[in-house]
């Protein structure tokens, strides 16, 4: 017997889908006002944009808010878990999936402003300031 009240593997689908939406509408969001963005303070590149548009954060406030809908009394319960699940799932795909892969989108985005040997010189430097 299926209860109403639990959490279906629908909404995993459904968090999948928001993940890669969010993402998109995110990117569109930056897009409208690229032109803005490029003519103020240091400019934008599109290349600026799409890494905008992929590392930015997501989680704090939602999740802070999702928590409120969590404990309200007057919310029905599968809702509050349901909102629950998609906040915290968002926060948590984009921990492991773009916090992990930002560096190489940078990288394969030519945006690291660090040559090779400014990298090394770098790590020279904290390697024996902690000694």
């Amino acid at each position: 017997m299926q209860d109403d009240n639990m959490i279906h593997y629908m909404d995993y689908i459904k968090l999948l889908g928001i993940y890669v939406g969010l993402h998109f509408i995110r990117f569109f969001m930056i897009l409208v006002c690229w032109p803005v963005l490029r003519v103020i303070g240091y400019g934008m590149t599109f290349e600026q944009v799409v890494l905008g548009a992929y590392a930015g954060l997501r989680g704090a406030v939602g999740l802070s808010l999702a928590l409120m809908v969590a404990s309200s009394e007057k919310i029905p319960r599968y809702v509050q878990d349901v909102v629950l699940l998609h906040v915290a799932g968002v926060a948590l795909l984009t921990l492991l999936i773009n916090a992990t892969t930002t560096a190489p989108l940078v990288q394969a985005l030519g945006l690291s402003p660090y040559s090779d040997l400014k990298k090394n010189i770098l790590y020279s430097l904290t390697v024996n300031l902690d000694n």
